[in-house]
Parts: C-alpha cells; structure tokens; sequence
C-alpha cells in the first residue's frame, strides 16, 4: 500500500507542477478544465490515501490473528507430542 502512496504522491506532485502560472481564475477555457481536472485528482488521492489507512489497518489485524492462531496451532501439536522423538520411540515399543 506504500507503493501506492507514493506512486499516485508522485503523480500528484507532477501534476501541481503543471498548474503553475495557470492562476486560480483563467481566462482559457483549457486552463480551467486543467484546474478542475487537477482538484478532482486531489480530492481522489485524499480518499485514496484514507482507504489505504482503513486498509492497512485491516490488513495488520488479520495478519497479526492469524500469526496467533498458528502458534496456538502449534502449541497445543507441541503440547501432545506429536512428532517428537520420545513419543516416536514409545509409539515403537508397542506402548
């Protein structure tokens, strides 16, 4: 999601670039499409940059769960034994 960010940041700041020297109040028809179009981009970076937070945040939750729930999971394998080298030899004596 960084990538993101800093991708459509970049994109951003080109172009804010382009719009100097346009003025707030153009008298060109094309300049004040320009600064529309441009606001508008700003404004869907701005929701961009906040559904990334939302996202993120989302993402970092279900990862850490998960992580639990896999060493819960092995735990509780850890706690019976399974695969060890003492139940392994027991399983063999016929126990």
């Amino acid at each position: 999601m960084e990538e993101l960010r800093t991708n459509i940041g970049k994109a951003l700041t080109k172009l804010e670039e382009s719009q100097t020297g346009l003025g707030k109040a153009s008298a060109f028809l094309t300049a004040a499409a320009q600064k529309r179009v441009f606001d508008s981009w700003q404004r869907r970076v701005k929701d961009i940059d906040e559904l990334c937070d939302g996202l993120a945040g989302v993402l970092e939750k279900t990862g850490n769960d998960q992580l639990r729930t896999d060493q819960a999971i092995e735990a509780e394998i850890a706690a019976l034994g399974v695969g060890s080298k003492d139940a392994s030899a027991d399983h063999g004596r016929g126990r």
